[in-house]
């Protein structure tokens, strides 16, 4: 299938308009080497899209800036049609699709960046309430703080209709987004890997649910592995999705400070949790303030700025609750006593070797009855095996 075939298919056959033939020029256009985001955007700004840089002739192409005779060669000679069509072909089957930059749905705050993806491989719905988004980042090594705080105000967005985006990484991102599900919310969450990659494997379960209250979302082929190049790249969509970004735990150097460049670079509001002190993965936040972050202790800190960061017609926020009040995500009804190590748990973790010693029951009977309470939802296991009741 040539570039030109391409092209006419959809002349011919004007009834796939918005299926699987007019999107491959814009698989092509990435797929030729030396052509990166900015001179993919380039190119297609300069003939309008990217069906027509493939019928530019040699001497136009060159006459760009960023246009090399090897790269110019490259796209007048691209074949690989059919391998494309496969790939779009793999996506439909495995319930994917993708939205260019002129399809409707494709959004438009992430249109305005810079350096925008020329398309998305969505696994699930974008929505006109997703303008309406704020992102929520931070550490991987969060702990109970960081945790609880991140889930209650995704929850407390959720329930107000904010969308919370996020990147689906181990912490406080998982955090965010089951805040927002376990509000009836939406979240979208911006892998960087490809859509049929389970990263980081221990959220298969929000994998599964996500695209059911909003979407998986990624500009990286099927079969991409979580690399770490992969990681600052889609930082970017991540702010650039939302109106806000809140950073919850971060460390020094933590990569959520790449997040929060982009989000100033693209004019977003940049928000901060404060945290314990004595907490190393309270340094970044604190910084933020310091620097001029708005500070967030609870939801309405966040809501106010809204207005200001999104235009739009009818009243901005749901009724559903008061915007004051960080909502409570819910939780399973105050423990049975039958237990004996229940009375023994509470909001703060007990590791569980302290949980042993004070029941004063073997090990192996401690382990049994934590995986039941864990499967009924009245214990929640963190990092280092310590324990806290769940909710």
């Amino acid at each position: 299938m040539t570039a030109a075939s391409v092209t006419s298919q959809c002349i011919r056959h004007p009834q796939r308009k918005g299926g699987m033939t007019d999107k491959l020029p814009w698989l092509g256009l990435r797929s030729i080497p030396g052509v990166g985001l900015v001179l993919a955007q380039r190119l297609i700004q300069r003939y309008g899209g990217p069906a027509a840089v493939f019928q530019a002739s040699f001497r136009d192409l060159v006459a760009i800036r960023g246009i090399s005779p090897a790269i110019a060669q490259a796209i007048l000679g691209f074949r690989d049609w059919d391998k494309l069509e496969a790939h779009l072909a793999r996506l439909t089957a495995c319930g994917a699709e993708m939205v260019t930059q002129d399809d409707p749905r494709f959004p438009a705050r992430l249109r305005e960046i810079p350096y925008p993806p020329p398309f998305l491989f969505i696994k699930g719905t974008l929505e006109p309430a997703d303008h309406l988004a704020v992102a929520m980042v931070g550490t991987r090594g969060a702990s109970y703080y960081g945790l609880k705080a991140c889930r209650r105000l995704a929850g407390a967005l959720a329930v107000r209709g904010v969308t919370v985006v996020s990147g689906l990484a181990r912490g406080i991102d998982t955090a965010a987004h089951q805040g927002a599900l376990e509000m009836g919310g939406r979240t979208l969450a911006v892998l960087g890997c490809g859509l049929d990659v389970i990263y980081p494997p221990e959220n298969r379960k929000l994998y599964q649910e996500i695209p059911a209250h909003g979407a998986l979302v990624s500009e990286f082929p099927l079969g991409a592995p979580p690399e770490a190049k992969n990681f600052p790249i889609r930082n970017r969509i991540i702010s650039g999705l939302a109106a806000g970004v809140v950073v919850v735990e971060a460390g020094a150097t933590s990569g959520t400070a790449i997040t929060v460049r982009y989000a100033l670079d693209q004019g977003r509001e940049v928000f901060a949790v404060p945290g314990p002190i004595d907490s190393p993965t309270s340094t970044g936040p604190h910084r933020l303030i310091q620097e001029g972050a708005k500070l967030v202790q609870d939801v309405d800190d966040i809501l106010q700025e809204l207005p200001g960061m999104v235009k739009g017609p009818g009243p901005l926020f749901s009724p559903a609750a008061p915007p004051g009040r960080v909502a409570e995500a819910p939780g399973p009804s105050r423990p049975a006593p039958e237990d004996p190590l229940l009375p023994l748990l509470g909001s703060e973790p007990m590791q569980l070797e302290e949980l042993v010693r004070i029941s004063r029951l073997p090990a192996k009977d401690v382990l049994t009855r934590l995986t039941l309470l864990e499967l009924q939802g009245l214990v929640k296991e963190l990092p280092g095996k310590c324990y806290v009741l769940g909710g």
